[in-house]
């Protein structure tokens, strides 16, 4: 699907509005339309050069909020229209994720900053050419953002939480799969997954996404 995002073509250049192509979702992921992102200091650092593993162009953004438009044909516990806030990527399989220190993930700097999936795809092109996202694994400096619904991946939380119909996720022997921490101002049961649908919308969200 055609988008419109703040493409950065060189270190330290200036974010160029462009418009894009966004590939379809694969089965666990989501398509979320951006209603709000913040402007983060590590968004300019990405832009400046900073993270030596992330190419360009690129798109940055990782604080970004919206409303869910399509989602992939594994996603169950979303929906369009669900209203989600989205954050930190983390795999899930490693140590500290292990013991839900997820803001430790061992892999959390490629999954952040490598400007492709975990399985090293790329999310946006333009006239067939590579243009680098899944900054933070959502680049939300677009109109729509691709995440990961990490409710259908995280198999060990889902067992421990009694959900019955558990089947074991299809991993990557060679790379971590990428799940994004999407958190909402109600914190969820313990042994939920990491992606919520908003119990109460927050307000600049339910605003936004009215227009």
């Amino acid at each position: 699907m055609q988008i419109t995002a703040a493409v950065v073509r060189e270190r330290s250049g200036p974010f160029v509005i462009d418009t894009l192509e966004l590939c379809d979702p694969q089965p666990e992921e989501l398509i979320v339309r951006v209603v709000a992102t913040g402007m983060c200091q590590t968004d300019l650092h990405g832009r400046d050069g900073y993270f030596a593993i992330l190419p360009y162009p690129s798109v940055y953004g990782h604080e970004g909020a919206g409303v869910v438009h399509a989602v992939g044909a594994a996603v169950h516990d979303f929906e369009p229209g669900d209203h989600v806030v989205m954050s930190f990527p983390w795999c899930g399989s490693c140590p500290n994720c292990q013991e839900r220190r997820y803001s430790y993930c061992v892999h959390s700097r490629g999954l952040k900053m490598r400007g492709t999936r975990a399985d090293g795809s790329t999310l946006l092109s333009k006239e067939g050419a590579a243009v680098y996202g899944a900054f933070f694994q959502q680049s939300s400096f677009g109109t729509y953002a691709s995440d990961r619904s990490p409710r259908c991946r995280s198999g060990a939380q889902r067992r421990q939480a009694g959900h019955a119909n558990w089947a074991p996720p299809k991993r990557s022997t060679t790379r971590p799969a990428a799940r994004s921490w999407m958190r909402f101002a109600r914190q969820p049961r313990a042994g939920c997954g990491t992606l919520w649908k908003h119990r109460r919308c927050l307000p600049y969200c339910a605003r936004r996404s009215s227009r």
